[in-house]
C-alpha cells in the first residue's frame, strides 16, 4: 500500500496562524473547525488503511463498520464530556469542569466581601454529576454568577447614586433621577441654559448591601444637607464690602477677618477683586448658568480745554457728562445660587455717552493765591489739641512759643478781619477764597488789615497772650465753609 500522508502542525501545515484581527470573521470561523476537520480526516485515513488492508471486505460489514463511525465522528464533534452543577438541591446546568464553577464561587464571595467590608463565604450545598452533554449547552460563567448573587440575602443588585465615589442610596433609575432633578430644582430660573454638579455623579447598576439606604426624602436630605466653608467671591461693579457681607450672611468684621488685607477703613473695592466669604455648603452643590439680559451704564469720557483767563489750578464745567447706557447679554455662572463669574456674550449700545467738556487754567495764579494746602503758622510745641476739652470744644490747637514770635499766614488768601476779639484777643482771619478760612489769635501786635492780599508764608502777627489766654501762644483753626475742622489732619 502507499504510503499515507497526513497533515502535520494542525489544520494550517505548520504555518503561522495570522492574528485575530487580521485574519477576518471566515478566518476565525475556519481556524475553529479546524480541529474538528483534522479529526475526521485523520479517521478517514485509518479507515483508508483498514479497507486497504481487507481487500476483499464485503459491502455489508463495510457500511456497519462506515456508518458507526460516522456516529461517533459526530457524537464526538457535537458533544462533550461535562459536570452538572447542583445547588441547594436545583440543577443549574452543565460546566465543563469542576475547578471553572469553584473559580466563579471564588470570585462572587471576593466581590461580595469587598461590598460587605468583611469576610464572606458561601455556605450553599453544592454538588457535580459528570454528563455527556452539548457543547453548545453548557452554562456560561455569567449566568452562574448572577445566580450565586440571587443566593446571598445582605447582597441586592439595584440602581446605586454615588456622589464622588460615596454611595448615597439605591432605587429605580427613573426615581434616583427625579431625586437629583430636586435638588438642583432650587437654583434653576427661567433663563437657566445649563445644569451641571460640582461633584461626581453616577447611577449604575451593581451589586450592593442590602440594608443600604432605600429612603428617597432622607438621600435628599442629605445631598442638601449644608456645611459652612470657606469659598470665593469675585466683586462685581458696584459692589460694596457691606453689600458682599450681607449677601454672605456675614458682619462686617467677620468680613475683615477673613481677608487681612482689607482696608477696613474704607469701602473702595474694584470690579474683579477677588474675596473670600463664609458660605453654607450643600453636600451636594450645583453649578447654573442663565443667559441674562440687563442694562449697563457706559462711562463718559472728559475733554480739556484750555482757557487763559483763569489760573493754573482752577476748572470749570462747558458741558457735563452724561453716561451713556448699552443692553448688555451675558451667560452667568452660579454656584448654588451664588454669582461665580459672567462672559459678556452681546453689547448693544442703546443711548450715547455725552462728553464732558472742563475749561483748565492756564493763566499763572498769583503769590496770594491760595495753594491747597497749609503749612504751619510757626514753629512751637502743641499744648493744647483740637476736640474736647473741660466741658466744651477746642476749636482749634495752641501752639506755645516765645512773645513776639513771628506767626505766618498758612496759605495765600486776602485778609478779612484784624483785630481784637473778645476772648481771642488780638485776632486775624484769613479767607482763601476755596472754602477754607484760618483763624490767628492771642496775637501781641498785627501786620495786615483788613483786604490785605497775603501770600503763603508772609509775616501776619506776632506771638502774645492776649484774650482768655494763660500764656504766650497762637491759636490756630482751620475752618471749611465755616465748620471748625482738626487742623493736624491739613498741616503739611
Amino acid at each position: 500500500m502507499d504510503e499515507i500522508l497526513r497533515p502535520q502542525g494542525g489544520a494550517m501545515g505548520g504555518q503561522a496562524l495570522p492574528t485575530p484581527e487580521a485574519e477576518g470573521f471566515f478566518g476565525r470561523l475556519h481556524r475553529s473547525l479546524a480541529p474538528v476537520a483534522d479529526r475526521i480526516t485523520r479517521r478517514w485515513y485509518w479507515l483508508d488503511e483498514i479497507i486497504s488492508d481487507h481487500k476483499y471486505l464485503t459491502p455489508v460489514p463495510f457500511l456497519l463498520f462506515a456508518s458507526v463511525l460516522a456516529a461517533g465522528l459526530i457524537v464526538g464533534t457535537l458533544y462533550t464530556s461535562a459536570y452538572n452543577v447542583t445547588v441547594d438541591g436545583a440543577e443549574w446546568g452543565a460546566v465543563s469542569s469542576i475547578a471553572e464553577f469553584e473559580a466563579i464561587v471564588e470570585d462572587v464571595e471576593s466581590q461580595v466581601s469587598g461590598i460587605l467590608g468583611e469576610e464572606y463565604t458561601l455556605t450553599n450545598e453544592m454538588t457535580y454529576t459528570r454528563v455527556l452533554t452539548k457543547r453548545d449547552s453548557l452554562v456560561s460563567a455569567s449566568l452562574l454568577e448572577s445566580r450565586l448573587f440571587s443566593k446571598v440575602s445582605a447582597v441586592t443588585r439595584s440602581y446605586v447614586l454615588t456622589v464622588d465615589g460615596q454611595v448615597i442610596g439605591i432605587g429605580d433609575k427613573p426615581e434616583l433621577t427625579k431625586l437629583l432633578d430636586e435638588v438642583s430644582a432650587a437654583y434653576v430660573t427661567e433663563n437657566t441654559v445649563e445644569v451641571y454638579f460640582s461633584e461626581n455623579v453616577e447611577i449604575t447598576y451593581q451589586a450592593v448591601a442590602s440594608d443600604t439606604q432605600q429612603d428617597l426624602t432622607a438621600m435628599l436630605e442629605l445631598l442638601t444637607a449644608n456645611t459652612v466653608g470657606e469659598t470665593t467671591y469675585t466683586a462685581v461693579e458696584g459692589d460694596t464690602y457691606s453689600t458682599i457681607a450681607a449677601a454672605n450672611d456675614m458682619t462686617l468684621d467677620e468680613l475683615y477677618t477673613l481677608n487681612p488685607d482689607i482696608d477696613s477703613s474704607s469701602e473702595l473695592l474694584h470690579e474683579g477683586d477677588v474675596l473670600t466669604v463664609s458660605r453654607a455648603i450643600p453636600y451636594l452643590s450645583v453649578y447654573t448658568v442663565d443667559t441674562e439680559t440687563y442694562t449697563q451704564s457706559i462711562s463718559y469720557s472728559t475733554e480739556q480745554v484750555e482757557d487763559s483767563s483763569m489760573y493754573v489750578g482752577d476748572t470749570k464745567v462747558i458741558t457735563a457728562g452724561v453716561d451713556g447706557v448699552a443692553q448688555v447679554t451675558a451667560d452667568v455662572t452660579y454656584l448654588n445660587g451664588y454669582e461665580e463669574s459672567r462672559e459678556v456674550t452681546d453689547t448693544v449700545t442703546v443711548t450715547e455717552p455725552v462728553t464732558q467738556v472742563v475749561a483748565v487754567g492756564t493763566k499763572e495764579k498769583p503769590k496770594t493765591s491760595a495753594s491747597g494746602t497749609f503749612s504751619w503758622p510757626l514753629s512751637g510745641t502743641v499744648s493744647s489739641k483740637f476736640g474736647a476739652r473741660s466741658g466744651s470744644t477746642h476749636k482749634g490747637i495752641d501752639i506755645c512759643a516765645a512773645y513776639g514770635t513771628i506767626i505766618s499766614a498758612a496759605d495765600g488768601g486776602t485778609v478779612t478781619y484784624a483785630g481784637y476779639s473778645g476772648s481771642y484777643g488780638y485776632l486775624v482771619i484769613i479767607d482763601h477764597g476755596n472754602g477754607y478760612q484760618t483763624y490767628y489769635a492771642h496775637c501781641s501786635s498785627l501786620l495786615v488789615s483788613v483786604g490785605t492780599k497775603v501770600y503763603k508764608g508772609q509775616s501776619i502777627a506776632k506771638v502774645g497772650a492776649t484774650g482768655n489766654a494763660s500764656g504766650n501762644h497762637c491759636h490756630f483753626e482751620i475752618r471749611l465753609n465755616g465748620t471748625a475742622v482738626n487742623p493736624l489732619n491739613y498741616l503739611s
